[in-house]
């Protein structure tokens, strides 16, 4: 019986590993594309494309669309064994043909040998660099001008190898050949390296790069280091545990050394054991495989093609291609149910899922309840019991018509069993099993005990049972009549609601909302751990972390289906159920992209190419411009590839589609750029139109010119006579406020001197003799600089204040100690070089002693700055502590005398003249001090460069 079981056990554990094979691997055949099963070797090139050599050609694979390059094309010949990628993307194929050459841009390109019909057998082959040696038995070719030439040959002795290499020349093997020689350039032995087995059974040789030289036999393989003259001898036993290695060769994939064989492929580390290998089975019968740039696995077989294994699968266990339903943890194992087989519980041991009880009709989900220490298995027709290890069945059919399930989801509330069927509610003798009571409500979907409370997920929203009645929850922010598939308990407070289309919701049962990014998602069930939440739905698997969305698990994870019927994580591990069956992904799991490239791989205007020689084209009307675009991409899911595009410099925004081909039509001629993107890689292609002769900018120009020179000489006579009138009007205006400003020079002359007189008369008549001679003195003086003075328009400072100063000692002798006056002259004014409207501040002065403190009842006094503000800037200040602006006015109101006094008024017109002529702005400003009283009159002179 044991040795049954036994039995049962490898059979089932084969049966789920030929599951796991088919999900695991992606095949790729002639009914794909390819033109031939026969695969040799695989290249991947600089910029990301994979190559395949087969019998029948070349073949060059984007991840979407196979592009055959055979004899139609320029090949030789077909049959292509190898290849070499070199950084300037060029790719170059090895045959035994009489001309070699590489591939690029989709061109083939081939060199004949010097000796016209010599047939090259290039089966020991080195790149150095962008350079390709073909190298054969005996031969060893380099391309020179154009043609491939011998530089070594070794007919009738095939000990030498000749060697790239800036200190070793060639290395050479005894007659023994138990001894290799490294010879410098001067013919030199450098160094005698003695090993065994012997070099001369090793089946293949090449020079890896600048500095390893390396040999591969079924059983082992030897890398001489060029640089360190070091030989480094490995047998795969030692590394792998392989007793042997077919086809077993090395190569700089991507700039890594990969060795690869029969059965695995590796990398080699620093100290070239191999590292990172991954034996794949041996159902595959592969060759040889390389490990590309995304970690992609692609394995080329003799007889099926290709086979392809993305790094997130080699962590992914598939168990079976059936269609299995939900999880549920029973007594700490795991349970899953599929579909007309009955329930399966997991096996750690085995890695996979056995059948634990079998059901030929649908079973559902089984439910542990802790409260009876029983567990539920139900389906359509019957319901099984676990407890105490004792499985028991009841079959209804036997015991009453069946119309309706007894329960596809249990829960044990109020010391009763209550079982959901799609119709309604069951309450059920926990002891016999059987409908105590039948509640009916259709569209049910899902029941859940939380907070003492009973809820129905339903088609047309949440329900709740409550004194043997269904009633609707309301929710106070929305209405909600959503189909729930599910619920699940997120903590003692919320509820997650999964809906089919509507995404999941978060609720308290009073208010609800939408669970972010997962908009019209089908939500067939949930798992809450922590603070992460994972959704089961028809795009896959949704991870949130507090309910912000970290990553989503499809296809490009390694998933069979993106349609996912329940999620569960299980000691550490990712269980996902499919229609495929149970994938075991670890928690871990992290999504590892696939693409490489978008680049454009046609271009037309109106049907001429576009390209590297050509991208410049003349205007044509209602052109038309056109894009096929395309991607490096090995995501198993590429078909539903968007990508991003905008012309510049016409198009601002960005554009969307998924469509390969892009269309201008009638485009202007200008420089144009087109830039596409996708997940984060972008390319750019640039074009010009140029314009005809009427379209060019020189021509717009010369046409615009001659029209606009036409208007110039038409209107010119009429320009040049206004300009004319116009000049010579300011020409008189500016000679009239000359005028003006000399005649109101002259007017304040008799002014002053007036009142100087009268100052002078009022001494003579106090009979003051010698005081009277005295200030006729210093009024002769006064007038002397004022003739002076007035002839010129500006005077310095220092000439100002010389004559302001001789003034006001004449009014000093005539008011005698009730008069005072005092200068305050700011140190940093030149009063040399600084100038001043002549006689423009005298007046202001008197004005201050006669209107101010002739009616001044106390001590007069004034007070006058002179400040510096900038270069050719300064202010002054004239303050007086008479009666002030208002008591001045009304005296002069009541006064009798007939005279009007014009000094202000003038004043005002010579600053208006002054700002006129440009030469000097002015600023006036007069005002009254208040609290204790008097007048300042406050000047800003300002000379204009």
């Amino acid at each position: 019986m044991k040795n049954l079981k036994l039995h049962i056990t490898i059979i089932f554990t084969l049966v789920m590993w030929s599951f796991s094979f088919a999900q695991q691997f992606t095949n790729y055949s002639i009914k794909d594309g390819l033109p031939s099963n026969h695969i040799y070797t695989i290249r991947q090139d600089t910029k990301g494309f994979l190559w395949f050599l087969t019998d029948k050609g070349m073949v060059r694979y984007n991840g979407s669309e196979f592009k055959n390059f055979t004899t139609k094309n320029g090949l030789p010949k077909n049959d292509v064994w190898d290849a070499f990628t070199t950084p300037d993307s060029k790719v170059w194929y090895i045959t035994k043909t009489t001309e070699l050459g590489y591939i690029e841009n989709d061109s083939v390109f081939s060199f004949p040998t010097k000796n016209e019909g010599e047939i090259m057998n290039p089966i020991f082959s080195s790149q150095i660099g962008e350079k390709i040696y073909p190298t054969g038995p005996t031969k060893t070719f380099a391309l020179k001008n154009n043609k491939w030439e011998i530089i070594l040959n070794n007919i009738g002795s095939r000990d030498r190898i000749n060697i790239k290499h800036p200190s070793v020349k060639y290395l050479n093997l005894t007659k023994l050949q138990d001894t290799l020689k490294i010879i410098d350039h001067k013919n030199s032995v450098i160094k005698k390296l003695t090993y065994k087995p012997y070099i001369n059974v090793l089946a293949r040789r090449k020079q890896l790069n600048d500095s390893l030289y390396c040999w591969v036999t079924e059983n082992d393989y030897l890398i001489l280091n060029l640089n360190t003259l070091k030989l480094r001898f490995s047998t795969f036993k030692d590394e792998k545990g392989l007793e042997k290695a077919k086809h077993a060769r090395i190569n700089i994939i991507n700039n890594k050394i990969q060795i690869s064989g029969t059965g695995f492929v590796g990398f080699l580390d620093k100290e070239l054991h191999i590292k990172d290998a991954y034996l794949f089975p041996k159902h595959i019968d592969s060759h040889f495989a390389i490990v590309d740039k995304t970690n992609t696995i692609w394995l080329a077989t003799f007889s099926n093609g290709i086979y392809k294994l993305p790094y997130v699968k080699r962590n992914i266990t598939y168990l079976n291609n059936l269609n299995t339903g939900k999880f549920s943890i029973i007594n700490n194992d795991l349970y899953t149910n599929i579909y007309n087989k009955g329930f399966y519980k997991f096996n750690s041991k085995i890695n996979s899922f056995e059948q634990f009880l079998k059901i030929e009709d649908y079973p559902y989900k089984p439910t542990e309840i802790k409260e009876l220490n029983t567990s539920f298995f139900p389906s359509k027709f019957t319901i099984s019991t676990l407890k105490n290890n004792v499985l028991k069945t009841i079959d209804y059919r036997n015991t009453r018509l069946i119309t309706n399930p007894l329960s596809y989801n249990i829960v044990y509330f109020k010391n009763n069993l209550y079982g959901l069927f799609p119709f309604g509610l069951n309450r059920i003798n926990a002891s016999t099993l059987e409908i105590e009571k039948e509640f009916y409500q259709s569209g049910c979907n899902f029941l859940i005990k939380f907070k003492n409370r009973l809820l129905i997920a339903t088609n047309n929203g949440l329900k709740e049972f409550k004194n043997d009645t269904i009633k609707s929850i309301n929710f106070t922010n929305q209405a909600f009549e959503k189909s729930i598939l599910s619920i699940n308990n997120i903590s003692e407070k919320l509820l997650l609601l999964n809906t089919d289309g509507f995404g999941s919701f978060i609720t308290d049962l009073k208010t609800i909302n939408r669970l972010p990014n997962s908009d019209f998602l089908i939500v067939e069930n949930a798992f809450v751990e922590k603070n992460q939440l994972w959704l089961a739905t028809n795009e896959g698997v949704y991870r949130y972390t507090n309910y912000k969305l970290e990553t989503i698990i499809n296809a490009n994870n390694g998933l069979p289906s993106n349609n996912i019927n329940d999620v569960l994580i299980h000691k550490n591990k990712i269980f996902i159920s499919t229609n495929n069956g149970v994938v075991i992904l670890p928690k871990d799991q992290k999504n590892i992209s696939q693409f490489l490239k978008i680049y454009i791989e046609k271009a037309a205007y109106n049907g001429s190419k576009i390209n590297n020689h050509k991208r410049t084209f003349k205007y044509i009307k209602d052109n038309n411009t056109t894009f096929s675009i395309a991607s490096i991409n090995f995501n198993e899911n590429n078909k539903d590839f968007t990508y991003q595009y905008k012309l510049h410099p016409v198009q601002k925004n960005w554009i969307t589609t998924n469509s390969n081909n892009i269309n201008f039509t009638d485009l202007e001629p200008n420089n144009y750029t087109l830039e596409v993107k996708a997940n984060n890689y972008s390319e750019n292609y640039s074009f010009q139109i140029t314009a005809l002769w009427y379209q060019r900018t020189i021509s717009k120009f010369l046409i615009f010119f001659l029209i606009l020179g036409t208007l110039i000489l038409i209107l010119f006579k009429i320009r040049d006579r206004e300009l004319t009138k116009k000049t010579n009007k300011i020409n008189a205006q500016k000679k009239l406020a000359e005028y003006e400003l000399h005649a109101l020079r002259s007017q304040m002359n008799p002014h002053f001197v007036f009142n100087s007189l009268n100052s002078i008369q009022y001494y003579i008549t106090k009979n003051e003799i010698e005081l009277s001679e005295k200030y006729l003195v210093r009024f002769s003086r006064l007038i002397r600089k004022f003739f002076d003075f007035s002839r010129d328009k500006f005077i310095s400072l220092e000439q100002e204040i010389s004559l302001l100063n001789n003034y006001l000692e004449i009014e000093k002798m005539r008011f005698g100690d009730e008069f005072n006056y005092k200068f305050n002259i700011d140190k940093s004014l030149n009063l040399n070089d600084q100038k001043i409207p002549s006689m423009l501040l005298q007046p202001i002065v008197e004005n201050s002693v006669n209107h101010g403190l002739f009616h001044n009842e106390g001590k007069g006094t004034i007070v006058i700055n002179f400040k510096h503000q900038a270069i050719n800037q300064y202010t002054v200040e004239i303050i007086d502590n008479g009666i002030g602006l208002k008591k001045a006015k009304q005296i002069k109101d009541q006064s009798i005398k007939t005279h009007i006094s014009k000094s202000s008024d003038i004043i005002k017109d010579r600053i208006h003249l002054l700002n006129q002529s440009h030469e000097w702005f002015v600023t006036y400003n007069i005002y009254e001090i208040e609290n204790n009283g008097g007048t300042c009159v406050k000047l800003t002179f300002k000379k204009n460069e």
